[in-house]
């Protein structure tokens, strides 16, 4: 039996989802992670039941999209019964994340019950890392980013979103930067006193954090900045105690997983970023 459940307590969510979202840390790192830091009530709160048992976690804190957890194995009439459930009882459902099989399926169930069209946005790897294969350059530092870089951040991540074709305004990106800035996990790659590339801890879980933003912009590319970079702040969050970092990489971009995999990032999961609208 399939079973829709919503919930309005956060609390209540927190205590009855987390135990299962642990189960998979670095998978299960987006839902776990910003459940861990919600401090208040989500937009969306769901798990899925599977002849009682929690086959799936549910969870939308941005408008856009409504964040999938690993799955339980699903067969085809049970994700058309999901769908069917999460029609009648979402008022809105503008996109998804998560397992790519799952939500490309379900995804098209959706489009058809809200006459709406599902596009993919973005295909990805989620890979982990459990320890660092690279040799870190020595003529470089990795060091915080601090308020007084905030336009450079402001600049730098504007371009990322835009490298990743999920483009922000400028006021967004400057809003983003001071967050990311505040919270004292941004790291850049200092060479000679400059700032050539940039990285994000980001979502620490018991075991996991997962690693973002990560940016060099396009003069400083091509000469290992950022694999230093990345490569350096994987190896602080594990002598931190973190067992595994993680990261999401977009699949369509052949040259960031090739490095990702050189610095040891070994990959575990396919994910999508859908969108669902006119």
């Amino acid at each position: 039996m399939i079973r829709l459940l919503k919930y309005e307590n956060l609390s209540q969510f927190k205590e009855e989802i987390t135990g299962y979202l642990e189960q998979d840390e670095v998978v299960n790192n987006l839902p776990l992670g910003v459940l861990k830091s919600a401090e208040k009530t989500p937009l969306l709160m769901a798990v899925v039941r599977k002849d009682e048992e929690i086959g799936w976690a549910i969870l939308q804190t941005h408008p856009d999209k409504i964040i999938f957890s690993k799955a339980a194995s699903f067969l085809p009439d049970e994700l058309r019964l999901i769908a069917e459930q999460m029609h009648h009882e979402f008022e809105s459902i503008p996109g998804l994340i998560g397992d790519r099989k799952l939500i490309v399926e379900l995804s098209g169930h959706l489009s058809k019950l809200r006459g709406v069209t599902a596009t993919v946005e973005m295909n990805q790897g989620i890979y982990k890392l459990e320890k660092v294969k690279r040799k870190i350059g020595s003529n470089g530092k990795l060091r915080t980013l601090k308020e007084q870089e905030h336009g450079l951040v402001k600049e730098w991540v504007y371009q990322f979103c835009l490298d990743v074709n999920l483009p922000i305004t400028i006021d967004e990106a400057d809003t983003k930067a001071d967050e990311l800035i505040q919270k004292g996990r941004l790291w850049g790659w200092e060479i000679e006193g400059e700032i050539v590339s940039m990285a994000n801890a980001s979502r620490p879980t018991e075991r996991n954090i997962n690693v973002n933003f990560v940016y060099t912009p396009i003069e400083y590319r091509k000469k290992g900045f950022a694999s230093d970079c990345v490569a350096a702040l994987s190896q602080m969050m594990l002598h931190q105690g973190y067992q595994t970092t993680s990261l999401y990489t977009d699949l369509s971009n052949p040259t960031s997983n090739k490095i990702y995999q050189e610095i040891g990032y070994e990959w575990v999961a396919d994910s999508v970023v859908m969108a669902l609208g006119e």
